[in-house]
């Protein structure tokens, strides 16, 4: 870096506090700024291009990224942020080059280890992910981005202890508070804590509320935990639609084979209510939303 001016250093400095608190709307601003006047410094295009990327802005991300490699030397970190955009782009081989190029850089980066590891899991390499994240875990198993990627390898084998155990860890060590509370509410929903789950992403919004996914998580909790759509909560909770229907399928079968015609017609009527009412009721709930804004 040149020499700043003390304007820049606190333009820098705003910048970071609100990259770190995940406001990366605000913090890509920031980091424009600094830009507007050391239009090459690699670090600051580096956080600008995380800041888009946060925001799924995907080819103004990549743009600043190949940016940031070739203004300077810090080709670690900008590799492996290009392999994550790729992934984002689902342009694995692409993807997997920039993250073997930071390997090349850093051998005992156990974070892109384990980034490369969810990479293969993603592509259906099974055994060469859990080598990969195995190898990720002896060389940091305390790792921010370690434990990000072991939680969602756990999710994805189905192992709520494990992942418990692995949130818990990566909230001590996490600096991110707003990717705490979010993954602190995936926990709650894995837990089919729905109101515990809503306080988390609430709380995340408030810290960020121009994320877009957050509001969309909001408003599909607030959708599950009204009274009205208890039935839909019992669905989820019980196996979900396909459970159900092989169920009545089989009762109705059941019912026609031993000849209990009045119970077959029962069920059958009940069924058509149920689908009735699950059809029926998101148009209700939006009305009754609607009532409550206005009054």
């Amino acid at each position: 870096m040149a020499m700043w001016s003390a304007k820049e250093i606190v333009l820098w400095q705003e910048a970071v506090y609100y990259y770190e608190l995940g406001k990366y709307e605000q913090a890509k601003r920031k980091f424009l700024e600094v830009l507007s006047h050391e239009p090459a410094d690699e670090i600051a295009l580096y956080y600008a291009a995380s800041c888009a990327f946060y925001l799924e802005e995907i080819e103004e991300a990549e743009t600043y990224a190949k940016a940031a490699v070739k203004s300077g030397t810090q080709k670690e970190i900008c590799f492996a942020l290009l392999g994550a955009i790729c992934i984002e782009k689902k342009a694995y081989v692409e993807a997997e080059e920039w993250l073997l190029a930071t390997l090349h850089e850093n051998p005992r980066n156990a974070g892109v280890m384990a980034q490369y590891a969810y990479l293969m899991l993603q592509t259906g390499y099974e055994e060469k992910a859990k080598h990969l994240l195995a190898h990720a875990q002896y060389l940091g198993h305390d790792d921010e981005t370690v434990l990000h990627y072991q939680y969602f390898f756990q999710r994805a084998y189905e192992q709520p202890m494990e992942q418990e155990e692995t949130i818990r860890s990566y909230v001590r060590v996490a600096g991110n508070r707003v990717d705490k509370l979010v993954k602190l509410g995936l926990l709650a929903l894995d837990k089919e804590a729905y109101r515990e789950a809503r306080a988390y992403f609430t709380q995340a919004y408030r810290m960020n509320p121009l994320d877009e996914h957050l509001v969309q998580v909001l408003e599909r909790l607030d959708k599950l935990i009204h009274p009205m759509n208890w039935p839909e909560r019992i669905l989820l909770k019980t196996g979900g639609p396909s459970v159900w229907w092989i169920m009545l399928i089989l009762c109705l079968y059941i019912l026609a084979k031993l000849h209990w015609y009045s119970s077959l017609m029962a069920v059958g009527i009940f069924a058509i209510l149920v689908c009735g009412y699950f059809w029926f009721s998101p148009f209700l709930y939006k009305w009754t939303c609607k009532m409550a804004r206005r009054g």
